[in-house]
């Protein structure tokens, strides 16, 4: 999906196309310097400079930098949305095995946080204050334990777990948590080590088949080295 396909909701649409390239050049331009200063850092003027609009251009789209981040939210949570409709889709699994979805699931999830940690750092800090983040927040963590049972569910008879439901939701809670936390740190450190994104992505595809009590899953379960 690209960015003139996405409709933000946040943000007056624009009637030129210009002016739509304009403001995807804002957002791309806030984005950038979110992940080399921070968002506290990160400000209106440098951002329209590198975008090549103008402070009015900027006002006239945006109040403030909190409408700015909450454009930048929105759209997060679309390319997210894309992503994973194209993760989910029944037809790329055919009869592949649980295992094998759970362990690409797994590595697109530290993919997506590798390649945005310091926009999602920025949404962790405003979720703490604004309630329309967290309840958006918690609608696609919803949507996600929904699209991913509806792939793992017709697969049940490999689960022990006796609650098949409960164990995906909660799974699905667990593997976002873990991999917020290494957005919000930098690094994910257990047994005296840091686990790099391909060791994370393994170990997070090995609990989860685990929990679900998927047999010899975790002697299968591929590393994504």
């Amino acid at each position: 999906m690209s960015d003139s396909e996405r409709r933000l909701e946040s943000v007056s649409r624009p009637r030129q196309a210009r002016s739509e390239q304009t403001l995807l050049r804002i957002l791309d331009a806030a984005e950038a310097l979110i992940a080399e200063k921070g968002l506290a850092d990160a400000s209106i003027p440098e951002i329209v400079r590198r975008a090549g609009s103008s402070v009015g251009g900027f006002y006239a789209r945006f109040r403030d930098k909190n409408e700015l981040l909450r454009a930048l939210e929105e759209r997060f949570f679309l390319d997210l949305g894309h992503r994973l409709d194209l993760l989910s889709d029944p037809e790329r699994w055919g009869t592949r095995s649980v295992s094998e979805i759970i362990t690409a699931c797994a590595g697109e999830l530290v993919a997506v946080a590798r390649e945005r940690h310091h926009l999602i750092t920025a949404f962790l800090f405003r979720g703490i204050q604004d309630p329309d983040f967290r309840r958006e927040a918690l609608r696609f963590r919803s949507r996600v334990a929904e699209r991913v049972a509806a792939l793992l569910l017709p697969r049940r008879e490999q689960f022990a777990h006796p609650e098949p439901e409960l164990a995906i939701d909660l799974g699905v809670q667990a593997a976002l948590g873990l991999v917020l936390q290494n957005a919000l740190y930098g690094e994910t450190r257990a047994a005296g080590r840091v686990l790099g994104p391909a060791d994370l992505a393994r170990e997070l595809a090995r609990s989860f088949l685990a929990y679900l009590g998927v047999d010899g899953a975790l002697r299968s379960a591929p590393a994504l080295r």
